[in-house]
């Protein structure tokens, strides 16, 4: 089994990366509509 060329393996992993940027991207615009602290820190001010 011949092993994958550089450019192969370096396109693989920044779609992985990519991946996991978009991924949180979409988790932390998530934690901002459903913010559990939104309540507490207008009570404070």
């Amino acid at each position: 089994m011949e092993t994958p060329g550089p450019l192969s393996i370096c396109i693989v992993n920044m779609v992985i990366v990519f991946a996991v940027l978009i991924v949180l991207a979409f988790i932390i615009q998530l934690i901002h509509v459903v913010d559990p602290t939104k309540n507490s820190v207008a009570k404070k001010k």
